[in-house]
C-alpha cells in the first residue's frame, strides 16, 4: 500500500515536472488570428472568417494580426489555406472610389471575359468588336476601349438569353471602378458591340500602357 502511494506521488511529481519543463521551453503565449476557411486571391476577408488562436510568443511575428478589426477593408493578395495565421503580408486594401471615379457594373460573357480568373483588385484592359455598314461592304473593327480598368466586385455566373431566341449565354456581372468618360465607353460597348473581352494585366504592371490603334477589316456585303 505504501509503495503504491509512493508510486503515485512519484508519477504526479514527474508529470508536474514535465509540464513545467514544457511550459518553460515554450514560453509565454499570445493570441493571433487564424483562418477558419480558405480564402481565394483578391477576395474580401473579414472577422467572420477567423478565430483567435493561442501560440507561443516566440513563434509569432510582429506582422501577425491579433484583432478582427484589423481586417476592415482588406482582401487577400493570394490564395490562403484554412488554418493559416493571418499576416499583414497576406492582405491588401480593397478598391475604393476616388474623386471623379464611378462604380459601374457590366455583364461580361464568361467565355470572352477570362472566365473564373478575374478577381476583385485585379486590373484589366477592355476590348470590343464593332461592325458597321459602309455602302456595299461591312467593316468590322476591334479596339481597346478602356485601359487599366480596376475590378471591384465579381458576381456569380448566370444564364442570359443570347442574340438568337435559342441561344443561352453564360455571363458574369463585374463591377469596375472607372472615370466618367470610361464609364460611358463601357456603356456604349455593352449596348452596341458584338463582343466585349477582358484582358488581365500582370500584377507587376507595365512600364507604360502600349498605344493600340483599332484593327479593322472590310468585307463585301452579300
Amino acid at each position: 500500500m505504501i509503495l503504491a502511494v509512493l508510486g503515485a506521488v512519484f508519477v504526479f511529481v514527474s508529470v508536474v515536472g514535465y509540464v513545467g519543463s514544457v511550459r518553460a521551453e515554450v514560453g509565454q503565449m499570445t493570441q493571433v488570428l487564424q483562418l477558419t476557411k480558405p480564402v481565394s486571391a483578391f477576395s474580401p476577408i473579414d472577422g467572420s472568417m477567423v478565430r483567435k488562436a493561442r501560440i507561443p510568443s516566440k513563434w509569432a511575428s510582429a506582422s501577425m494580426l491579433t484583432e478582427a478589426k484589423q481586417l476592415n477593408g482588406k482582401a487577400a493578395v493570394t490564395n490562403i489555406q484554412q488554418g493559416a495565421y493571418v499576416d499583414k503580408g497576406m492582405l491588401t486594401d480593397r478598391p475604393t472610389l476616388q474623386p471623379g471615379q464611378r462604380e459601374i457594373a457590366s455583364l461580361i460573357n464568361a467565355e470572352t471575359g477570362v472566365a473564373g480568373q478575374v478577381r476583385p483588385g485585379m486590373t484589366v484592359d477592355i476590348y470590343a468588336t464593332f461592325q458597321e455598314q459602309q455602302q456595299n461592304r461591312q467593316r468590322a473593327c476591334a479596339l481597346r476601349i478602356i485601359s487599366r480598368a480596376l475590378v471591384k466586385e465579381v458576381g456569380q455566373l448566370k444564364s442570359q438569353q443570347g442574340a438568337n431566341a435559342n441561344d443561352v449565354d453564360q455571363v458574369v456581372p463585374i463591377t469596375f471602378v472607372l472615370s466618367a468618360e470610361d464609364s460611358l465607353k463601357l456603356t456604349h460597348a455593352e449596348s452596341f458591340a458584338q463582343e466585349v473581352r477582358l484582358a488581365l494585366i500582370s500584377r507587376q504592371g507595365e512600364p507604360q500602357s502600349p498605344k493600340l490603334g483599332p484593327v479593322c477589316q472590310a468585307t463585301p456585303s452579300i
